[in-house]
């Protein structure tokens, strides 16, 4: 079961609700007792494995690939 958040359109506040997908509760609010909207959040994805790229999931500051590529022409060279 997923956690859902849940936003007052009236004050603004945030709730996190624990519920199976099925499930359509009625949330109110604990400041101002309105009925809560749920909300869509953001989620990070970090692709990890052999099938992709570099670039799919760059790191700000690395130039780590750049610097053993070029180290090893110096040396075949």
């Amino acid at each position: 079961m997923p956690f859902y958040r849940y936003v007052c359109d009236n004050c603004g506040s945030q709730k996190t609700i624990f519920h199976s997908i099925s499930e359509n509760p009625v949330v109110n609010c604990d400041s101002c007792g309105k009925e809560m909207k749920r909300a869509i959040s953001k989620v990070g994805i970090v692709f990890k494995g052999s099938g992709f790229y570099c670039t799919d999931n760059k790191k700000n500051g690395s130039g780590s690939t750049e610097t053993k590529s070029e180290s090893k022409t110096e040396k075949v060279a």
